[in-house]
């Protein structure tokens, strides 16, 4: 059986900054598609052209960051300031990734409780109390241990 997994979940305050870079991501990318269809729509049109090209290019340069900005944002929401690299404290890197390693290793774990050649090769094992004997035989000539099953030894090359 696997061992209970303790409660450590992400902080509301990073979960909703996630979901804020989300969000800015979202937004950046409305922007910045609005541009072309400004740009379609009033195709051929140069009343107020000036101040039209000014809209535009502010909507297209604010949504690009918008959609850089965002994504970087949950990057570091998910992932923590230590977890991200901007904070440099290895111990709080450690804490921020663990419910991320958590999950990879139970991903893992699900995956290999799936198929059947693992659970027999874990039946087999059963217990971790059991021991298993390993025989060894020493070489005549140099002294060196060897499995029970070469016939030569691994250290001189003379035949057990």
């Amino acid at each position: 059986m696997k061992p209970p997994i303790p409660a450590r979940d992400i902080s509301p305050e990073r979960q909703a900054m996630y979901y804020a870079g989300m969000a800015a991501g979202v937004v950046g990318a409305l922007l910045f598609v609005s541009t072309f269809f400004s740009f379609a729509m009033n195709f051929g049109n140069f009343d107020d052209f000036e101040g039209r090209a000014r809209s535009i290019f502010l909507r297209a340069v604010g949504g690009m960051c918008l959609m850089v900005v965002g994504p970087a944002v949950m990057g570091v929401a998910a992932r923590g300031l230590a977890g991200s690299g901007v904070k440099l404290d290895p111990e709080q890197a450690r804490r921020d990734l663990e419910p991320w390693s958590r999950m990879r290793g139970g991903v893992i774990g699900d995956v290999l409780d799936e198929i059947p050649a693992v659970q027999q090769v874990i039946d087999r094992l059963g217990s971790a109390d059991q021991t298993v004997e390993v025989v060894r035989v020493r070489c005549n000539a140099c002294r060196a241990l060897n499995d029970e099953h070469d016939k030569f030894c691994g250290q001189c090359g003379e035949r057990l």
